[in-house]
This record gives C-alpha cells, structure tokens and sequence, in this order.
C-alpha cells in the first residue's frame, strides 16, 4: 500500500525525470504527426502528475515515452525511475508487462 510520504517521492522522482525529458526538445521531430506531439505528452504527463495526480498513468506514459524514443536520462533519474517502479509495483497494464506487476490482483483491476 503506498502512504502520503509515498506519494510525495513518487511525485517529486516523476517530475524530475519529466523535467529532464522536456529539456531534450530535438527528439519532438521524431514523433508521428499521427500521435500526440512531443510538447502535448510533455504537457499530458506534466498534468498527470501535478494536476490530476494520476501517477500510475504519469509513470506508464514516461516509460513507455523512454522506450520509444531516443531520450537520454541521468543515471539520478533511472534510479528515481526505478524507485517509482519499485513503489508501485507495476510498470504497465500491457499484456506483456504483467510479469512486472505486484500489485493484488484486485488493485490491479
């Protein structure tokens, strides 16, 4: 179960791995112009984590974000990635990612 304190971590470990990927502006020609474009995700995450806490979905959309593209993270930021991951005990709700999910089956649905 995660507490206040937590979520506090969570939130602070999100938005500095955030900050570092909107601080890399050359990948945003990378993505499609069939998607959202690299300043609305940043945009989208940002409002995951600040306005909505929704860190789950905050936490996914960065992973899945660093997966497909090209962004460059200091190691502080992996760990505080992996910290997150380790705190929440998922890394997404994707088929192939329920290996990495320790959630109770019932917190997971």
């Amino acid at each position: 179960m995660i507490n206040a304190s937590d979520n506090e971590l969570i939130e602070a470990n999100l938005s500095l791995i955030l900050a570092e990927m909107k601080a890399q502006p050359e990948v945003a020609p990378l993505y499609s112009p069939d998607e959202l474009s690299y300043e609305e995700q940043m945009i989208q995450i940002r409002e995951f984590i600040e306005l909505a806490g929704e860190y789950g979905l905050a936490y996914e959309y960065i992973n899945g974000t660093l997966e497909r593209f090209p962004f460059k993270i200091s190691g502080n930021a992996a760990v505080k990635l992996l910290e997150v991951g380790l705190l929440m005990g998922f890394k997404s709700e994707l088929n192939r990612d329920k290996r990495f999910d320790r959630r109770s089956k019932k917190a997971a649905l």
